[in-house]
């Protein structure tokens, strides 16, 4: 009975807030990209969360309700499996750089654009996806070739960890139609930024984002991303003070499907009572897991991986060469995942399983503490450490 009132009470609060939201979102005019209507709106972490979430609900509620075909709201393409980095909470250093180095030709991408643009649900193009995209050379020319050819509501996103970032590069990227970019900083000072942005330069970063904040910002919003760990949560505040002039967007370290080493040391902790309530509010929030309802990503080969998060790319769903993205998203197998996971049968999944967002906000409020589930991924990170 008390689960059930919970319930209520949570949908009560997401129905009210929905109410809210819609009525404010005109009201809140960002101080960068306030000219631009595709992300004017767009401000601090509630603009960034409102956007998301106001993306990704229309193709959960259309499969569950109907099982109709369903086209990616939001698409993230790898151009180059390349990164500068080894930050601490990314398995990037002992996963995606092992593969040979490869850059995404031409002829795929036009392919993988061309079928985008033509997609009326299609909202976000973010041309980055395990990696960093401002080393791809080409980054400006493939932005302009989507944006010659996008609809009016269709933007782009450019995710990078800034180090690349400099006043010709971003101006180059601002030219070619980028709506809003992302810069992934994490800390407040150079001496915890060096610990968690590893291989990175704290000053090129933020003299690229001195730079930046002088430029002319009408028509990109630009956010400053901030991932919590262990190392960094004191930071947040001050953080925020020395960057109010840009939007923050703030959310904790997850373990991106169980490939995150050394996550139990970084994870942010809470008791048990408020683990139970965070995964009441989560799956009222989000009923399945939005990434195979409404989010893809194809990398630099034209594999599309089950899920962005998943780094050991365990459930490959199909090749964009010699298929089409909705061939893809409507294929047999990725509509047995999303059965599963109506079901509530996320631990059938080999991803889902080890996943924190599904043990964090997605698992029955009931079942055992996370405790388990954290030690036993913990064991399997060390064993693939072992073996790579």
């Amino acid at each position: 009975m008390l689960l059930k009132f919970l319930y209520s009470l949570v949908d009560l609060i997401v129905l009210s807030f929905l109410w809210v939201d819609m009525r404010l979102l005109p009201l809140r005019v960002s101080r960068t990209g306030y000219d631009n209507p595709r992300v004017r709106n767009m401000v601090g972490v509630l603009g960034y969360s409102s956007h998301t979430y106001h993306l990704t609900l229309p193709n959960i509620h259309k499969w569950l309700k109907h099982k109709s075909d369903l086209f990616p709201m939001v698409i993230q393409v790898q151009t180059i499996n390349r990164c500068n980095a080894a930050c601490e909470f990314c398995p990037y250093p002992y996963t995606v750089h092992l593969q040979e180095k490869r850059i995404m030709d031409d002829v795929l991408y036009t392919k993988i654009v061309d079928e985008c643009v033509a997609e009326n649900e299609l909202h976000d193009f973010v041309p980055m996806s395990k990696n960093e995209p401002l080393l791809d050379v080409k980054l400006e020319q493939r932005v302009a070739e989507f944006k010659a050819k996008a609809q009016p509501h269709q933007m782009v996103e450019l995710v990078t960890n800034g180090s690349g970032l400099t006043p010709i590069r971003a101006q180059r990227l601002m030219d070619a139609g980028v709506d809003l970019i992302t810069v992934s900083v994490n800390a407040s000072n150079e001496e915890t930024y060096n610990k968690v942005m590893v291989g990175l330069s704290w000053k090129q970063v933020m003299n690229n984002l001195e730079a930046l904040s002088k430029m002319s910002l009408s028509m990109v919003n630009v956010y400053l991303r901030f991932v919590a760990d262990q190392q960094n949560k004191k930071e947040l505040k001050v953080f925020r003070r020395r960057w109010k002039h840009f939007n923050l967007f703030m959310f904790n370290v997850n373990n991106r499907a169980g490939t995150v080493r050394n996550y139990e040391k970084m994870v942010m902790r809470y008791n048990d009572f408020i683990s139970r309530i965070r995964r009441v509010g989560g799956s009222r929030v989000y009923p399945v897991c939005p990434y195979v309802f409404s989010m893809v990503h194809v990398l630099e080969n034209g594999d599309v991986p089950m899920c962005s998060n998943d780094w050991h790319n365990r459930d490959v769903m199909g090749n964009v060469r010699t298929q089409t993205i909705r061939e893809i998203y409507n294929s047999p197998r990725m509509n047995q995942i999303r059965e599963l996971m109506r079901g509530g049968r996320f631990e059938e999944i080999d991803a889902c399983r080890e996943c924190s967002f599904y043990h964090d906000w997605m698992k029955n409020p009931l079942a055992p503490n996370k405790a388990n589930w954290q030690i036993k991924v913990q064991e399997t990170s060390e064993s693939q450490a072992q073996l790579i």
